[in-house]
């Protein structure tokens, strides 16, 4: 646990320090709904989510629940998914994309460590100095500042809609990373990566930067057809991204793939039982239903395409 505590300090403390990097923190941003990225609507949507499960936690007195999802968000949420994703808008030469996405950062980083202080006062204090959060006419500790409250986002279908995108490139990154981390491919190594859509996407074609950022690809190529040369594969609902390892191991990633299919039938199995089952159908919302036959459409489709990517390594 002390380790982990470290780890996570040290987190916090290279997130603030890389944000000092690219200048002045604003203690008050404003935000402007209508010019953020889809990964700046997801970030914010989980802090609201945050900042609602830690109120009803702390009413019912469980501390535990209100570490751990502080944690959460701050480790997975904002430092590895949000903050690799604004690198693209950070670095870019796009200014008005740059001033948002480090708008997003010093909001929600500011709302971080107030949520954090009763956890740990020290480093929390330290970074709300040195990043310039206190006002400057009151030079006011971190203690006596509010709360941070949920902020509205506005258009509530837009927010679905960047949601639900952010969801299917997250996903995929993950797959990805796990069909590296099995072929003993560093998932940080830049490689040339192959990715083939499977789907007309408007937002993966706005967000092709982003993407080849959070799949570690130098560079990313848009194909349409693969070349028939072995390689690290990943298949999600979006698309099949290769990493071409030529000398990759045959067989491991043969061995990948199969546990992959085997996991992914029985999903499918649990999933038909249910649609089989007239009870479930019967009494179970319209909308949740309708979902579930379109999880079965999604895996059949992502199904296909695993044992497709096995044939072509036979």
């Amino acid at each position: 646990q002390i380790e982990e505590g470290r780890n996570f300090a040290t987190k916090l403390w290279n997130v603030a320090r890389f944000r000092q990097m690219h200048g002045a923190s604003n203690p008050a941003p404003k935000i402007d709904t209508q010019a953020l990225s889809i990964f700046a609507i997801e970030v914010l949507a989980r802090l609201n989510e945050t900042i609602d499960a830690i109120e009803d936690a702390y009413r019912e007195y469980q501390f535990n629940i209100v570490a751990q999802r502080l944690y959460d968000f701050v480790w997975s949420d904002y430092c590895d998914w949000f903050v690799e994703a604004a690198k693209t808008d950070i670095f870019g030469e796009d200014e008005a994309k740059k001033k948002s996405a480090l708008a997003v950062m010093d909001f929600v980083l500011s709302a971080i460590l107030r949520l954090l202080h009763p956890f740990m006062p020290h480093i929390t204090e330290e970074l709300w100095a040195l990043l310039g959060f206190a006002p400057e006419s009151t030079a006011i500790s971190i203690q006596f500042t509010a709360l941070p409250q949920t902020i509205s986002l506005g258009d509530e279908a837009r927010v679905r809609s960047a949601r639900a995108a952010v969801s299917r490139i997250h996903d995929h990154v993950r797959l990805h990373r796990n069909a590296r981390a099995a072929e003993g491919i560093p998932v940080n190594k830049s490689l040339p990566v192959l990715f083939r859509f499977d789907q007309a996407l408007p937002e993966m074609k706005e967000e092709l930067k982003t993407f080849e950022r959070l799949l570690s690809a130098e560079p990313l190529k848009v194909t349409d057809v693969f070349p028939s040369l072995t390689g690290v594969t990943a298949v999600s609902a979006i698309g099949e991204s290769r990493v071409e390892i030529i000398q990759s191991n045959k067989n491991a990633e043969k061995e990948r793939l199969d546990k992959e299919i085997a996991r992914l039938e029985a999903d499918l199995h649990t999933l038909q039982a249910k649609l089989d089952n007239k009870s479930f159908v019967d009494r179970a919302p319209v909308t949740v239903v309708e979902e579930h036959r379109q999880r079965l459409k999604a895996f059949n489709a992502q199904l296909a395409k695993l044992k497709h990517a096995r044939e072509r390594l036979t």
